[in-house]
């Protein structure tokens, strides 16, 4: 009988063990044998199948202590066999199989760790896609396997964490994911550098997913953590985070670590405040407290009694201001609203003839986009090379060559564009229920006429006249 016939009599039987022993001493007679290693991958596979899929159908994924023995001996096999990488053995199937408890296989996360690109072939940069949608490449999930199997043991992992970020960033360079979806490798790696102590690149990393995911609570939380010696920044972070958290659900961390740093500072009224509104959300569900909850309502400056009713105001109030921290060099743009995206998610802000900068609609007063022709003063990152609205503001009048306000007789055209005072271009969009010769007034912009190749005054507003009008001197 060969060795692979009395592979598969074990396997037949269930003896994975028996098959794995067999193949395995007629592997070190020849350690080549490329035919032999692949059948006992499949003997590894066959016996992590009933280990893993009992384990994944639970709501918590990780395995028991006596599984995860298991499970790491036969993770720890693949190494072993020392397979010719990449293998077409080695696929999205082995992944699949091991799925959210990879991240708790130590032996299976070292094996990636080590192996590295030579692991992938060309398609595993690519996202899967399905009739059910994108999933993400091979690459991204395999590197987010890693970090989350670091961040299990934290400081004391055996994954070495500059090993892990350098994975995460072959991740980002290489594995052709969206941009949108590569955040959460760089949310990963602001965790790692976090947890390690290197609190300069977590920050940085925090503040590169916050300009991404500026609405997500939990990214101005993470944020907030790289300032725990400066309690007063932390504060206004949080709160930030807070204002974005619209399902009480996703308010818990904050309002946990606000309640701390408040009491910090000695604003204790605050930070009970936030404790009481904390234990509300534990009680409405039925949820334990955790135990750092449990001790901050110990304490004597605690009032469980407090009156919460203005804790909406304090948070916007302790809030003001937090997007100087996620820039390094603000700076200041007035403009006009030019536009309004179709979408009605955003807006264009012209600045000037050669500066129009998109905002989003979270960026406006009350998250709610002004008409058109409105004067505003915007917040940016100077030293960014795209120009990015990081808030917006609503003002009486702006200060620009290139933004004018106007009034005059409208001629309009048999084409159904018009002028006022021979001057004005106004787009027939706008002249819409406006008779001829009518006087009227708007805001016009300096834009390039591509027929008559120059810039002239091209209005982005226009109404029936009244006697009120609008300055931008």
């Amino acid at each position: 009988m060969s060795v692979f016939d009395e592979i598969r009599e074990h396997k037949s039987r269930y003896d994975f063990e028996g098959a794995w022993q067999v193949g395995f001493k007629a592997l070190e007679v020849e350690p080549s044998n490329e035919f032999l290693k692949t059948s006992l991958f499949w003997v590894n596979y066959a016996a992590l199948k009933p280990l893993l899929e009992p384990v994944k159908s639970r709501e918590n994924k990780a395995p028991l202590p006596h599984e995860q023995a298991k499970i790491d001996l036969w993770a720890s096999r693949i190494a072993t066999l020392q397979l010719a990488l990449p293998s077409e053995n080695i696929d999205f199937r082995l992944w699949n199989l091991f799925g959210e408890t990879g991240k708790f296989c130590e032996p299976l996360c070292t094996f990636i760790l080590h192996s590295g690109s030579k692991l992938f072939t060309p398609g595993d940069h690519k996202p899967f896609v399905s009739e059910k949608g994108e999933s993400p490449s091979v690459v991204m999930k395999l590197a987010r396997m890693v970090a989350a199997g670091f961040l299990v043991r934290g400081a004391n992992s055996p994954l070495p964490a500059n090993r892990v970020t350098g994975f995460l960033k072959y991740a980002e360079a290489n594995a052709k994911d969206s941009t949108e979806r590569k955040v959460w490798l760089e949310w990963d790696k602001a965790r790692i550098y976090f947890t390690v102590g290197e609190i300069s690149r977590a920050r940085d990393s925090y503040l590169a997913v916050l300009k991404k995911k500026r609405q997500e609570p939990w990214a101005w939380f993470g944020l907030a953590k790289t300032y725990a010696d400066e309690p007063e920044k932390a504060i206004c972070l949080i709160a930030s985070g807070l204002t974005y958290a619209h399902d009480p659900k996703f308010s818990i961390p904050g309002l946990g670590e606000l309640a701390e740093r408040l009491a910090e500072t000695g604003a204790y009224e605050n930070a009970s405040k936030a404790l009481v509104k904390l234990m509300a959300i534990y009680s409405q569900n039925s949820w334990t407290p955790k135990d750092n909850i449990v001790k901050l309502t110990s304490y004597s400056w605690y009032d469980a009694a407090i009156d919460t009713s203005d804790f909406d105001a304090v948070v916007k109030r302790l809030a003001e201001n937090a997007s100087l921290y996620t820039i390094s060099r603000p700076g200041y743009y007035q403009g006009v609203l030019q536009s309004v995206h179709a979408s009605n998610k955003g807006a264009n802000i012209y600045i000037a003839r050669d500066l129009v900068i998109s905002a989003r609609k979270a960026v406006f007063p009350a998250r709610k986009i002004p008409p058109q022709g409105t004067f505003v003063k915007v917040l940016c990152d100077m030293d960014a090379e795209e120009k990015e609205v990081i808030a917006a503001e609503v003002i009486q009048e702006c200060s620009s060559a290139d933004i004018r306000s106007f009034s005059g007789p409208l001629t309009i055209s048999e084409k159904g564009f018009g002028f006022v005072n021979r001057e004005i271009f106004v787009p027939a969009a706008l002249i819409s229920g406006i008779q001829p010769d009518a006087q009227v007034a708007g805001v016009a912009v300096m834009s390039f006429d591509k027929v008559k190749n120059k810039y002239s005054w091209k209005a982005i507003t226009l109404r029936a006249f009244t006697t009120e009008s609008l300055d931008c001197q």
